[in-house]
């Protein structure tokens, strides 16, 4: 499946419209400013001094994004996650791209993958949680994937989008914010996996990824919620949890080339997992 064959891809994303609207959202999301500095105040007269220019290089498919730049953000458990914030211009060129490919690619994603998506909240997400529990399945297996979007395999999702979109322009432009390196404290560091968060596009891609992950899970006829990285599987005992467990750890580790943190993963009774910050035991006034 791929989007309608003989449809110019590139073409949609820089009609006037489409790139309007991304600069919308980008205004609207506000955000700091990547590594030239520019803000989202001044994006407006950067971009219609560069207007035609910036279509053009699109078109031609000589866009080059900048590297992002690396701020770290403290988690609650005292470590920090890392996000690439891409230059304001990066980021209209992303959200053009998303506004573009996501009507194409959303419609194959799993009904049990709710993060990212439009239409779709984490509430939707526990309430199915509370559907598995009330048929039966009360012990959770929880998997935590360890840095997941700073290990996604580049060949591999490259190939992947490649199964939704044939324009090749397109596809290389997402190639290039893929590989567009990062900026820490000046000194440059080349990606060669990851989508870091921060860019309009990291999200469809976590997702694209993981779709893969979710295709599997359906294919073994588990029943499962999937929220970006967070994902748990639901089952009726905790021999069959163990077997899940193993299973799973050995695909997303061999075909996905993703790491299963240990240390945060576990097998538990349904009552006592906590998915998304909610804890059904608590839901359900059980």
């Amino acid at each position: 499946m791929k989007e309608q064959d003989g449809i110019n891809l590139i073409e949609q994303v820089i009609t006037d419209d489409n790139l309007w609207r991304a600069y919308e959202k980008v205004r609207k999301n506000k955000g700091a400013p990547g590594v030239d500095g520019v803000t989202v105040y001044q994006l407006k007269g950067h971009m219609e001094r560069f207007f035609l220019p910036l279509k053009q290089k699109l078109k031609d498919g000589t866009y080059q994004p900048q590297p992002v730049k690396r701020v770290a953000i403290p988690k609650a458990d005292g470590s920090k996650r890392h996000l690439g914030i891409p230059c304001v211009l990066d980021r209209v060129v992303q959200q053009a791209i998303l506004q573009v490919i996501e009507p194409i690619i959303d419609p194959y994603f799993s009904e049990n993958s709710y993060g990212f998506r439009k239409g779709r909240s984490a509430h939707q997400a526990i309430r199915k949680a509370e559907e598995y529990y009330r048929e039966g399945y009360r012990v959770v297996v929880d998997c935590d994937l360890k840095s997941y979007f700073d290990t996604i395999h580049h060949q591999r999702i490259r190939g992947y989008l490649e199964y939704f979109i044939s324009d090749k322009i397109v596809l290389r432009l997402i190639w290039k914010f893929l590989r567009s390196g990062i900026l820490d404290k000046d000194i440059y560091i080349e990606t060669t996996k990851g989508a870091p968060q921060g860019g309009p596009l990291s999200p469809i891609l976590a997702n694209v990824y993981l779709n893969l992950l979710d295709r599997e899970l359906e294919k073994r006829g588990h029943r499962f919620i999937r929220y970006a990285d967070d994902f748990v599987i639901y089952v009726k005992s905790r021999r069959a949890g163990e077997r899940v467990m193993a299973g799973i750890t050995d695909f997303l580790e061999k075909d996905l080339q993703l790491t299963i943190n240990q240390s945060k993963s576990q097998i538990c009774g349904a009552t006592k997992a906590t998915f998304l910050g909610f804890n059904i035991q608590n839901l359900m006034g059980k």
